[in-house]
């Protein structure tokens, strides 16, 4: 959607079943997100609520991609250990290339704020066409946390996906 500027896009995609199904609930994580995102200075263009479905993720997803073109969306929750859990799974299946380190620095800062239970909290990160797909915990610690550390590489990932150099002379690996 910002191919020239550095104005990003977002779409969010809330991933749980409970919320789908009450006419009650409040999405806290993709309020939390939506608040994150417009105070980094970037735009949400969509969201929605789908339920810990397959293809309805993989639904909102595709439309998402294809109609709204944000630069990145994220998905939040669906991403745990449980057998209703299908989100990384989808990021992983659908996206042209992965980005491992994003996952592992909010993998790492999860271990050292809860201990060995922050070890399930998954965060995937893949790109398909131009945009950015990230996968995030349901939980508001979770978000905050995930997008803490995706924020500080987004430009970055931008510049690189948009064909800009990323040689600096002081990258490692």
């Amino acid at each position: 959607m910002s191919k020239f500027t550095d104005m990003y896009y977002f779409g969010i995609i809330t991933v749980s079943t409970s919320r789908f199904y009450s006419e009650k609930a409040v999405d806290e994580s993709g309020l939390l997100a939506s608040a994150i995102i417009r105070n980094s200075g970037y735009k949400v263009c969509c969201r929605s609520l789908v339920p810990d479905d397959k293809l309805a993720i993989t639904g909102s997803l595709t439309s998402m991609l294809f109609n709204f073109k944000p630069d990145v969306i994220l998905l939040i929750g669906g991403t745990g250990p449980s057998k209703t859990d299908f989100t990384d799974e989808i990021v992983f299946k659908l996206s042209e290339k992965l980005i491992f380190g994003v996952s592992e620095e909010f993998r790492r800062r999860s271990y050292q704020k809860i201990g060995p239970r922050g070890l399930l909290g998954n965060m995937s990160v893949g790109l398909i066409n131009d945009s950015v797909i990230v996968s995030l915990p349901g939980s508001p610690d979770a978000v905050e946390e995930g997008l803490k550390v995706f924020m500080e590489i987004l430009p970055h990932i931008m510049e690189v996906r948009r064909g800009k150099t990323h040689d600096k002379g002081n990258n490692v690996g």
